[in-house]
């Protein structure tokens, strides 16, 4: 186990490099929040240096949370969906900018085919001998060789000196210890030992070159790693001559019971599983080991780039970094609008600026309809507003692009469907000869498709760019659906306060109930002992009637969206008359101040609820009172056909002579205050007054000036809006 300290300083930075083909495919799938964490575990499994990588996070200290994970699903569950995304583009980052490796030019098409069906080989035996956990000896034989990719990454282009120079994997790991002072193997289980999980993972990788006398005492994850590199090494012997088995075959067969046939049986079924995963992922793979190379890479200038597809996914990767690069800034832009149409507006100016075209219309799938709508979209042609195009694939290209998260264009050859009247209109509409139709694709849904007016010259010049062109719709999409989330999620917490708040006022109401109801009924004994016709009894009425009204606003705050009740005939100044006399004395009289009315005895009866009037008058007249708490004057006024803009209103003006406003409340007079301003106030008197003023579908105005005084004008209308 020992690695030399210039060699452990080489590779302590960990980079391992990976298929293209896969990080490529990382990166797309764990964009997509559709995509399942199996699916992710699935292709995270097929490239050695992406397992080791998603291993090694999942079990750092700042995650691992005591509890190890020797499952790639269980790591990916682990990283979550945001951690696993931000690894991805990360190792596409690296892989674009690494020159340790990419400067080399060395294809790893050999050293993955060879781990991953090491890996089959592994799983394959683990069944045979009924071990356990089946996956620990998959990920065993898939990592069984990434000290290899460690010292390639690390070591750079001495490394890659040896590998010209061995024959074979046997032959290498002599090389890397006259060289190197140590080997993969070595390398590959101290990476392990990092880890510090409760498996023999890291024996498995450290003990598959020893020989049969000692592998034969190991632990059985050991022995199945070893077996497999057995078979894989001696493949063609085991095809030349099934009935003469050398001695490690031999061995192999003694330690797990699996005779020669069998062997080359299970070797045939893991390589027929490797070249389908290497078709799925567009990777030149083969079946026949002969091609197969024991050595983790071979020099690229043996292969051409058509033969393995390792340049093409390179140069998409290149392509992939300069997106995120270019479209994270304008990104972060559109996160900070306001609103949906806002970020419409800016995508539509930075579209415009970016591709140099000026007709762009949206064209957005109905929230609950299968349908395209450019309805209630501010920024463009009114008609096209009007526009829905169902979501199918015989009315509209811009349906087909929806559909298919594809970018089609009027003049592609072998358009996917004809040109259709909804196409044409929206042709006619933006002015142009035909259409290029771009999806919006969010990370979990489509948002709908950007549909961009082009002649045939523009058409030819943006098929140049039309993967900037998807990339920036994409980015687009991106954003309104954080928009929408974020509008969900406040309307949700809304949704989930107001149900709290509401249940908590059931439970004061039920709980105020009572005393009030009590109250109520004493009056009704008091009354009842007091003789007929006296004052007090009319007073003991008022206050019955107070506590009904009480009552009823407790009730009201237990449904907040509950309208207020229907209005009857009322006359304002009987109702100003009732609450002087039951208030009169504790807020006027009893604190030195003088009250005046000024009641027009020609006032109309108006149709507003009596309940509201009375709150309104008696938050003024608090606000009053303890105003002039040395004393003053309150003048209360009435004012019939008073006329507005055509509508004619009840007036009730309040006038105190008191000290007036401050001009820090004047400025936000009818918002909630701050509680604190004024101890034992709550700050929120005038704000209701608003609210009550305006639910009667009345106005409220104030003046006031420091040192002469303060006066609110109410005007109620004297009949509904549609009698007006």
């Amino acid at each position: 186990m020992r690695v030399p300290e210039a060699i452990l300083d080489s590779i302590e930075a960990m980079y391992l490099p990976s298929m293209p083909q896969i990080l490529l495919r990382f990166l797309q799938l764990s964009s997509d929040e559709n995509t399942s964490m199996a699916e992710l575990a699935t292709l995270v499994g097929q490239d050695p240096a992406l397992s080791a990588r998603v291993l090694a996070v999942a079990n750092s200290p700042a995650l691992r949370g005591g509890v190890e994970s020797k499952s790639l699903l269980h790591c990916l569950v682990k990283l979550g969906t945001r951690l696993s995304r931000t690894l991805a583009a990360c190792l596409v980052v690296q892989k674009v900018f690494s020159p340790a490796v990419d400067n080399q030019q060395y294809d790893l098409t050999g050293f993955w085919g060879h781990s991953l069906r090491m890996a089959e080989l592994a799983r394959a035996i683990a069944d045979e001998v009924d071990y356990p956990d089946r996956e620990e000896a998959y990920l065993s034989g898939l990592l069984h060789d990434v000290g290899q990719l460690l010292l390639l990454g690390g070591v750079g282009e001495r490394y890659g000196s040896l590998l010209v120079l061995s024959r074979d994997e046997f032959d290498l790991r002599e090389i890397e210890e006259q060289r190197l002072g140590t080997d993969h193997a070595v390398v590959g289980a101290w990476l392990l030992d990092q880890w510090k999980l409760s498996s023999f993972m890291a024996d498995s990788i450290l003990f598959h070159h020893t020989s049969a006398e000692y592998i034969a005492s190991a632990d059985t994850l050991s022995r199945i790693i070893w077996s497999a590199h057995m078979i894989c090494a001696h493949q063609k012997q085991l095809e030349l001559a099934p009935n003469e088995p050398l001695p490690d075959l031999a061995a192999v067969q003694a330690m797990t019971g699996i005779d020669l046939p069998r062997m080359l049986a299970i070797y045939h079924q893991s390589s027929e599983q490797v070249v389908a995963v290497a078709a799925a992922l567009g990777i030149t793979e083969t079946a026949d080991a002969k091609t197969l190379p024991h050595t983790a890479t071979i020099p690229l200038n043996n292969l051409s780039p058509k033969q393995n597809g390792n340049e093409r996914a390179a140069v998409q990767m290149e392509e992939a970094v300069c997106d995120m690069a270019i479209m994270q800034p304008l990104q972060q832009d559109l996160s900070i609008l306001d609103s949906e149409a806002e970020i419409l507006l800016a995508v539509r100016e930075s579209a415009r600026i970016l591709f140099g075209l000026g007709q762009l219309a949206f064209l957005l799938l109905h929230p609950s309809k299968p349908l395209l709508s450019g309805a209630a979209i501010d920024c463009q042609p009114e008609l096209l507003q009007k526009l829905e195009i169902p979501l199918d694939s015989k009315h509209s290209l811009a349906a087909v692009a929806a559909l298919k998260n594809q970018p089609h264009s009027t003049f592609e050859s072998g358009s996917p469907v004809p040109v259709s009247l909804a196409d044409l209109q929206i042709a006619r509409l933006l002015g142009s000869e035909g259409l290029l139709c771009v999806p919006l694709k969010g990370r979990r849904r489509n948002i709908g498709v950007m549909v961009y007016g082009v002649s045939a010259a523009q058409s030819a010049r943006l098929s140049q760019r039309l993967r900037w062109i998807t990339s920036f719709a994409n980015m687009a999409a991106s954003s309104i659906e954080a928009w929408r989330d974020m509008k969900d999620r406040e309307q949700a917490l809304e949704t989930a306060l107001t149900r709290q708040f509401e249940q908590h006022a059931r439970k004061v109401v039920h709980e105020a109930g009572n005393p009030l109801a009590i109250i109520k009924n004493y009056l009704a004994i008091v009354g009842q002992k007091l003789p007929p016709g006296t004052d007090l009894n009319q007073e003991l009425g008022v206050l019955q009637e107070e506590i009904e009204r009480v009552t009823q606003i407790m009730q009201r705050m237990s449904t907040l969206n509950e309208a207020l009740p229907a209005g009857v005939a009322l006359s304002i100044n009987a109702v100003i008359e009732t609450m002087l006399a039951l208030y009169g004395e504790s807020l006027f009289a009893g604190r030195g101040i003088a009250v005046e009315k000024n009641l027009d005895p020609e006032l109309e009866s108006v149709a507003v609820d009596r309940d509201c009037l009375k709150q309104i008058l008696l938050n003024l007249w608090n606000n009053a009172s303890e105003a002039m708490h040395n004393g003053g004057s309150l003048v209360i006024s009435t004012r019939s056909g008073v006329n507005q803009n055509g509508r004619c209103y009840s007036e009730i003006r309040v006038s105190d002579t008191g000290p007036g406003l401050p001009p820090d409340v004047m400025q936000r007079l009818f918002q909630p205050l701050d509680p604190h301003r004024r101890p034992g106030h709550s700050g929120v008197g005038l704000s209701i007054v608003a609210g009550l003023v305006e639910r009667l579908d009345g106005r409220i105005t104030c003046q006031s000036k420091p040192g002469l005084g303060t006066s609110y004008s109410i005007l109620l209308p004297c009949s509904k809006k549609d009698d007006a």
